[in-house]
């Protein structure tokens, strides 16, 4: 019973690493001398100890005990009482001793894995990667999308684009616009009034530069410009949807300019 449980964990905890999206080598090693070590162990209950887990139980149980304070009179009163308030001077507990050891020995492995030998990257090197890793990324989805003109831009309306859209506005937008794009920290995206402009342009620079002083990044970095392009195309098709508790309008109304057509019959010979 006890070795099908120990090779159900071994299992579970494989899987766990398996289905991690990105794992690293460190944590593969870790799993595979988990679950060698509970083979062993069960191998070792198995043929050794002939089934017996006694000796394994007596092991826990003095392990306990040297970690449990002992019973019988260990409270030790002080000299001192204020409004009836009398000081102890408790035994401190062996576990806690124990626990404050460890994290000794925790802060020297740390020091000697990331500062001396450097087998892990610190967090800014990591962070480096990470930032590297998704750049690479934008790049091969930008080569694959093609490039797009920026001054004949055009707002999306297929089922497609605006659901694309749609997902990454709901990843990355709604802590400032709301879930629906009424807006908390981040202005209504539903009401015809805008901050820095509207219509597919105007959204679309604003998406692509950031807003710096009010907190928005330039999500430049991160999307491609298609990508851009279709969730500007999904902010826009939420006007006019006006969700409930939907924030006061900021900036001014915007109404899309009416496209202005060249008048050739002038420059026609008669």
């Amino acid at each position: 019973m006890i070795s099908l449980l120990l090779l159900f964990c071994s299992g579970v905890m494989m899987a766990q690493t398996q289905a991690a999206d990105r794992g690293t080598e460190a944590a593969l090693i870790f799993t595979g001398l988990l679950t060698a070590s509970f083979i062993i162990l069960t191998f070792f209950i198995i043929f050794v100890l002939d089934g017996d887990v006694e000796p394994i139980l007596r092991i826990i149980r003095t392990l306990y005990h040297a970690v449990t304070p002992k019973g019988g009179p260990t409270v030790i009163p002080q000299d001192e009482d204020f409004d009836g308030i009398k000081e102890l001077n408790n035994r401190v507990p062996p576990w806690f001793n124990y626990l404050f050891g460890g994290t000794i020995l925790f802060g020297v492995v740390y020091m000697l894995n990331y500062h001396v030998w450097q087998s892990s990257p610190l967090p800014r090197a990591e962070y480096a990667e990470e930032v590297s890793a998704a750049d690479l990324s934008r790049r091969i989805r930008m080569v694959a999308e093609g490039t797009i003109n920026e001054d004949e831009l055009v707002a999306l309306r297929d089922d497609a684009a605006l659901k694309a859209g749609q997902e990454r506005f709901l990843k990355n937008c709604v802590t400032c616009h709301g879930l629906h794009g009424e807006g908390i920290v981040g202005p209504n995206l539903t009401d015809p009034y805008w901050i820095h402009g509207g219509g597919i342009k105007n959204v679309y620079a604003t998406i692509k530069n950031g807003v710096p002083e009010k907190g928005m990044i330039s999500w430049k970095l991160v999307f491609t410009p298609k990508e851009i392009q279709q969730i500007a195309s999904f902010v826009l098709s939420l006007q006019g949807t006006n969700p409930p508790n939907g924030k006061r309008p900021e900036g001014s109304m915007y109404v899309e300019p009416t496209p202005q057509v060249k008048d050739i019959s002038k420059s026609v010979g008669r």
